[in-house]
């Protein structure tokens, strides 16, 4: 973890929202107020390798302690269960992705309960004439409350919680023997036709309601099998005075451009189709929370009947069509998008955050330190 950070720690600062919906507060005048984030450069595939090798060695701690008491352990204390290393010869250890689905429910239930306990409500938010659009600076998450802009150990909880859902998402990816991030861009692929810019700019009603413009129905046109993921870079909308990199070395990815292997770069992706159809008013951080966790349960429906027995959900989906493995790949994405958004308008560095939850678990990935 160490090395990765070294490789992957770069950093840029990434604009969030101004504001002219909050008071301000003591000593400060009543104006716009620009909140910067620093976030960290790190790719799906650092953070898959590291979450793997944290599972795997927490797996081999658990094998070889003793049975404990059946007295409840924290939800975070659990460990990240082993992936097996191949699809054709899985390990007697391997957990089945029937298991990884629930472990990863276990973490959104925490998550959910982290914002039950500590998270403000979300504020109204007045909607905007016709005539007005959206940018970046609307709606101002950051100064909705002081909570999300301020560090606390409530907000970091928050934050925390979200890095542990991520690592459980890529258990389960690993579990079905799926690519996360390819998943995530076919998804929003197959978004971008469901529900075209023009269309549905300040709007938040189905995709059906554009289906005569679209094609695409509640029966024809969902598949995102023959879907290729966009793997160009593209531009954000931020100008260049908006973002700036910290460590001038020229290594990172320039900061006005979303690459697609990185999870800042998918991140700003899903920002710019926000913003795009003009939906940031409905992107409050308690909304997007129940959004995540109606997708979840759309994951879930897909394995609820498939039982534990080894040919009901095998490791690898072995054995499931194609039409079946394309319907999980695309309800994962659909968690992990929702996940994504929720930290970007809530100030937090996932990537950053589930680095800190591999490096925990796992005392030879970082021995034990938090990710700097």
């Amino acid at each position: 973890a160490k090395a990765i950070a070294s490789k992957e720690g770069r950093t840029t600062s990434a604009l969030f929202f101004s504001s002219r919906h909050h008071p301000p507060r003591a000593g400060q005048q009543q104006k716009d107020i620009a909140f910067k984030l620093k976030m960290t450069y790190i790719t799906f595939e650092s953070l898959r390798s590291v979450a793997l090798e944290a599972s795997a060695v927490e797996g081999a701690r658990a094998r070889s302690r003793p049975p404990k008491s059946s007295s409840p352990r924290r939800v975070s204390d659990e460990p990240l269960p082993q992936a097996s290393p191949s699809e054709s010869s899985p390990s007697p250890d391997s957990s089945l992705p029937r298991d990884e689905v629930l472990r990863l429910g276990a973490h959104v239930g925490r998550l959910c309960s982290a914002f039950m306990t500590h998270a403000p409500r979300d504020p109204p938010r007045d909607a905007l004439s016709p005539e007005m659009t959206e940018s970046e600076s609307f709606p101002p998450t950051l100064a909705d409350s002081g909570f999300w802009a301020e560090k606390s150990e409530e907000r970091n909880e928050i934050a925390a919680a979200m890095g542990w859902v991520l690592l459980a998402l890529f258990v389960v990816e690993s579990a079905c023997r799926m690519d996360l991030r390819v998943c995530i861009l076919k998804k929003m692929e197959l978004n971008n036709r469901k529900y075209p810019a023009k269309l549905c700019k300040g709007k938040s009603g189905k995709y059906t309601a554009y289906s005569d413009q679209t094609g695409i129905t509640k029966t024809e046109g969902q598949s995102t099998v023959h879907i290729e993921p966009d793997e160009r870079s593209h531009p954000t909308s931020s100008s260049d005075g908006d973002r700036e990199s910290n460590n001038g070395s020229g290594d990172a990815p320039s900061p006005d451009v979303a690459t697609a292997d990185t999870v800042e770069g998918i991140t700003l992706r899903i920002r710019r189709f926000a913003t795009d159809r003009s939906w940031c008013r409905y992107h409050t951080p308690r909304n997007i929370v129940l959004a995540l966790m109606g997708e979840l349960g759309e994951l879930a429906e897909l394995f609820q009947w498939k039982g534990d027995a080894p040919g009901g959900a095998p490791v690898g989906l072995v054995g499931w069509s194609e039409v079946e493995r394309d319907t999980v790949g695309q309800e994962l994405a659909d968690v992990a998008i929702y996940l994504l958004r929720l930290a970007d308008v809530c100030g937090v560095d996932v990537g950053k955050e589930a680095m800190k939850a591999a490096t925990k678990r796992g005392s030879n990935v970082g021995n034990g330190e938090d990710y700097p």
